[in-house]
């Protein structure tokens, strides 16, 4: 980064790339019985609620919520800095994460999310349309478990669904990585750029994984009270998931490097196996190329040289010299 574009504490400004995206509000106001959507951040008493913003290019927009939502000033930095690492804060009154949320959709892609969990209201601001969450919006009419119970199980629907979707992109490299081994064993070769790109698709799956799976055991055993007792068992299954992931995940890297190092040494051993032919071919030349410049001196007496029949005798014996080296290299089994 350049000193100029060095940025003073509790600057408000958006760091991502997808600046011509209007901000939008969709605020989802429910309880047991109802459900309406709004588009702006007032509350209505008695409901639950779950706030989506949608852009973060319009700051003074997104800024307002201060009005009604007790947010410091330093963390409504970091929801505008999209270059956050991974990590679930908890602050005194709420709960703050950011999730980079990597997913498989005919190709993989990625959405950047940060979220603000507070007693009854949840808000997410995204840098656009959150394909990633595409699961959680038919829950608010078709689970009604989710609108009975709190907003920390709604939370728990967040974090399940994006645990989801790692989950998926795991089977999906998975997959690859089985192809790239077969490659590897197979025909000795493998797709250089499509290595490359599998190993950096597993550590990012990895960065995104770990922090969280660290950091939620401090949410559950939290003294603040953010997680009910009611609403452990899932957080525990969820913990349990991110476990397996995890392992998983460690597991296919171990693998990755042990394909890597096969891949090296397979082109070690095709290179040897080069080598190994020209030194074959150099070695049989020469001893031919002693006996070429041997009979070619400009000697005044060799009377060899003007028998009738010498050129045939001199390659008869040069062809019968190289089947006896060749005979002689079989026996050492230095080729096969």
């Amino acid at each position: 980064m350049k000193f100029k574009d060095y940025f003073t504490p509790k600057s408000m400004v958006y760091t991502g790339e997808h600046k011509d995206i209007k901000t939008t509000i969709k605020h989802y106001q429910y309880n047991a019985n109802e459900l309406f959507i709004t588009n702006d951040y007032e509350k209505k008493e008695g409901f639950k609620h779950y706030i989506q913003v949608i852009g973060l290019s319009e700051v003074e927009k997104i800024m307002a919520l201060k009005d009604i939502y007790p947010v410091e000033p330093l963390i409504l930095e970091d929801v505008f800095n999209v270059y956050q690492r991974n990590k679930i804060d908890d602050r005194k009154d709420y709960i703050f994460a950011v999730f980079h949320v990597s997913f498989f959709k005919d190709r993989v892609k990625e959405d950047y999310m940060s979220l603000l969990f507070f007693k009854d209201t949840i808000i997410t601001f995204h840098e656009k349309e959150p394909e990633c969450l595409e699961a959680l919006y038919p829950l608010f009419e078709s689970y009604p478990e989710l609108r009975e119970r709190g907003s920390d199980f709604l939370f728990y629907q967040i974090l399940d669904i994006i645990t989801d979707r790692h989950i998926d992109l795991m089977e999906y490299n998975q997959l690859i990585t089985e192809q790239i081994e077969e490659e590897i064993l197979e025909y000795k070769s493998v797709d250089q750029e499509a290595f490359y790109q599998m190993r950096k698709s597993l550590l990012k799956l990895k960065s995104n994984v770990t922090p969280i799976l660290n950091q939620i055991d401090k949410i559950i055993q939290s003294p603040k009270g953010h997680i009910s007792v009611e609403q452990q068992p899932y957080f525990d299954d969820l913990k349990d998931h991110l476990s397996r992931l995890d392992e998983r995940l460690n597991d296919a890297r171990e693998l990755m490097r042990h394909l890597l190092d096969l891949h090296i040494n397979n082109q070690s051993n095709k290179m040897n196996e080069i080598m190994k032919t020209l030194t074959l071919f150099s070695a049989i030349f020469i001893p031919l190329s002693f006996l070429t410049g041997f009979f070619g001196m400009n000697f005044v007496h060799f009377d060899v040289l003007e028998y009738e029949y010498a050129v045939l005798i001199f390659v008869g014996c040069c062809f019968v010299l190289a089947l006896m080296m060749l005979y002689l290299f079989k026996r050492m089994n230095w080729f096969k």
